[in-house]
């Protein structure tokens, strides 16, 4: 079994091909621990963003069939965007208003759900 630490770096490295893929530049906390993983920058703009990125290996399955992720994307009151990396999904989950934070014209609806590809990019 992958351990934690493992389990967090995966999703953390995920997340830096991903945004690089996206045309941002992605910054990476060095420090074994802290409340920020990334930060992401546009170029085109100077906007930044602070990332934590909380990995898990795969949904919780209920008794009833449904799934529960227990931790979800968000915008935390500290300002850092908590976002979500399931383990063998080509995608991250992002909270509503994360691209509009870096001045990007991108909404979750323009991610394709089996590729993580955008369909179109406004900047």
């Amino acid at each position: 079994m992958i351990s934690t630490a493992h389990t967090g770096a995966a999703g953390e490295l995920f997340a830096c091909q991903y945004f690089l893929s996206h045309g941002v530049e992605v910054f990476r906390n060095v420090a074994p621990a802290g409340p920020v993983d990334l930060i992401v920058y546009n170029k085109l703009n100077s906007k930044s963003a602070p990332i934590d990125i909380k990995s898990v290996r795969s949904p919780y399955v209920r008794a009833d069939g449904t799934y529960s992720m227990g931790i979800s994307p968000k915008l935390r009151e500290d300002g850092v965007w908590q976002l979500t990396y399931v383990h063998g999904e080509t995608s991250l989950r992002i909270p509503e208003g994360f691209w509009e934070s870096l001045g990007l014209n991108i909404s979750t609806e323009q991610i394709t759900p089996t590729t993580g590809d955008l369909t179109s990019i406004s900047k």
